[in-house]
């Protein structure tokens, strides 16, 4: 699944709207609606991401005031037709150590986590420098808009990293993503390979330091209650066959049991000679009885997937 993720500040900027300001007042300009209706589709998840900033005053807003902020932009996307999957929020403050950007950022992981993402075939729609390196981490497309300001107010007289474009608003943002998916489906993705994502479980023991996370759609809804789904089935194949590995061992421990027993103490016919295959040295019995029995459990798992795989049309 592709995904795009845009930083809120960036929806907000593009209206000419004040982070800070009472979104009760707030109305994105119709380009603003536009290009979000553009960003989503069947094909890709579109998400808002961001932080705590400025609250206009000398202060920091609060994590209700920014998740506040963040739902009144959904709202109105919605209202003007466009589509927000889920919404990511880190609620540490500015500055402080937390997962949620850096080297590791948590706030694309996690999503990629959620929903399976190719985080290479992703773009993420920055406000700064911090939201350019965050995207380079998890080698996902950085891509910043300016929406007024200059480049030398976000990046000095040296970017760190010069590899990725500036739109001076949302629509061409829009317009150069159309542009570089149909370059991407004719030549293919001039991109690095995917960085490996990290283990789920490796920011388990510190969940204070992640960020929020927020299912704001229908369908990013389906999807997620669709992974969920296959990852408990997988976990009932896991268990359904390690019952089933343990049972047949048991089984066939008792019958090599009973057997042994058998051919100690009870004369058998002369045809069991060959029905034993005792004319074969042992080591190679055991190896084509082992083969057989492979053979058998190969056979039964291709008859179960074709069996599932026909109950899913």
């Amino acid at each position: 699944m592709k995904a795009i993720f845009i930083n809120h500040l960036t929806i907000a900027r593009d209206s000419g709207i004040a982070f800070s300001s009472d979104p009760a007042t707030w109305r994105l300009a119709p380009a603003t609606l536009e290009a979000t209706r553009l960003l989503d589709g069947e094909e890709r998840l579109l998400f808002l991401f961001g932080g705590r900033t400025d609250d206009g005053q000398g202060g920091v807003l609060s994590t209700e005031a920014v998740i506040a902020r963040q739902r009144r932009l959904v709202e109105q996307i919605e209202a003007g037709g466009g589509r927000i999957d889920a919404v990511l929020t880190c609620s540490h403050w500015p500055d402080a150590p937390c997962q949620c950007w850096g080297k590791n950022p948590a706030l694309l992981w996690l999503a990629a986590t959620r929903f399976d993402l190719h985080l290479e075939e992703a773009y993420v729609l920055g406000d700064d420098a911090r939201d350019v390196d965050m995207a380079a981490a998890v080698g996902a497309r950085p891509l910043v808009i300016l929406c007024g300001r200059r480049v030398g107010d976000l990046f000095g007289d040296a970017p760190p990293r010069k590899d990725f474009p500036i739109a001076e608003n949302l629509s061409t943002a829009v317009e150069y993503i159309a542009v570089e998916e149909d370059i991407a489906q004719q030549w293919g993705r001039p991109r690095e390979n995917a960085v490996p994502r990290p283990i789920a479980e490796e920011g388990a023991e510190q969940p204070d330091m992640l960020p929020s996370f927020m299912v704001t759609s229908s369908k990013a809804e389906g999807l997620q209650a669709q992974r969920v789904r296959a990852q408990l089935q997988m976990r009932d194949i896991v268990r359904w066959l390690s019952f089933l590995v343990i049972g047949a061992v048991g089984l066939s421990l008792g019958i090599a049991y009973l057997l042994t027993h058998l051919y100690r103490v009870q004369p058998f016919p002369p045809i069991a000679y060959y029905v034993t295959l005792q004319f074969i040295p042992r080591p190679l019995r055991g190896a084509l009885f082992i083969l057989f029995g492979l053979g058998i459990i190969a056979a039964a798992f291709h008859s179960w997937f074709r069996l599932t795989r026909a109950a899913r049309r």
